[in-house]
């Protein structure tokens, strides 16, 4: 197991320098200006130009001010997301109920209630978590009524056969059973969420990662919009291997990690 993640980590490692090496070459080629395609250097002084101070706050500011907002709504999509999908599931009238609201919201773009969020919370932390949360709660949902749902039927004979309750046939066979779709819908969620709150704070911002990539836009320094980029995309890449790292040991009978 540990030589297989040794060898993905390889080919993770490969394929970046490989990007990297690409992005050098292009923007050295001379067929792209600096505007159009920042060459890494630029980007890596676009960086200390923010650890310095841009735009009114360092790097810390513009950090801390995405990543609360994603840890607030993705811990209230959780909270709420995953009792309710399994309650629907296993309850039937929960079900009928819900259902309708989950189907209204999926096809709605999470940037389309930005502008309801500002008139209803005004700009700040509460109008971005909402909208946050309204993107990271739909694959909760769904991914937990998936996993009771499709609980396979001759684990919970068995567990019937030896008497088992309906609450424990719950908590003791469907939830362990379907732990690993409902993970798998986290991490969809967290994705989501960080999507989401960049498209909330181009719009408005005082800090941020999305309002670095919006002044960069406005100031003509794409290699400031580049390196926002590049620092969402580091990250998101933590927080998705952290949950995966959670995910190995609430889960440790996954087959897929074998």
């Amino acid at each position: 197991m540990h030589r297989e993640r040794l060898v993905t980590l390889g080919y993770w490692i490969g394929t970046l320098l490989a990007l990297a090496g690409l992005w050098w070459w292009a923007a050295a080629s001379g067929r792209f200006t600096p505007h159009v395609l920042p060459p890494p250097q630029d980007v890596l002084e676009s960086f200390g130009r923010v650890m310095d101070g841009y735009m009114g706050g360092d790097v810390w500011t513009h950090l801390w001010a995405s990543l609360r907002v994603v840890l607030l709504s993705f811990a209230l999509a959780v909270l709420i997301g995953v009792p309710l999908g399994v309650l629907m599931a296993w309850i039937e009238s929960v079900g009928v109920v819900m259902s309708p609201l989950i189907a209204v919201l999926r096809p709605i773009p999470p940037p389309a209630w930005i502008p309801l969020a500002i008139l209803w919370f005004g700009i700040g932390l509460p109008g971005k978590v909402f909208v946050c949360f309204v993107a990271a709660i739909v694959p909760v949902v769904v991914n937990s009524f998936l996993a009771i749902r499709q609980t396979p039927p001759e684990l919970l004979n068995a567990a019937r056969t030896l008497g088992t309750g309906r609450t424990r046939l719950l908590f003791e066979v469907a939830l362990p059973s379907g732990l690993p779709v409902i993970m798998t819908g986290l991490r969809i969620s967290l994705g989501l969420t960080w999507a989401t709150i960049v498209a909330a704070e181009l719009v408005v911002a005082p800090a941020g990662f999305g309002f670095l990539i919006m002044n960069g836009y406005r100031n003509f320094e794409s290699a400031i919009m580049a390196g926002a980029m590049i620092g969402i995309a580091l990250v998101a890449v933590l927080m998705n291997a952290a949950l995966e790292f959670v995910e190995r040991r609430v889960v440790p009978w996954d087959s897929r990690d074998d």
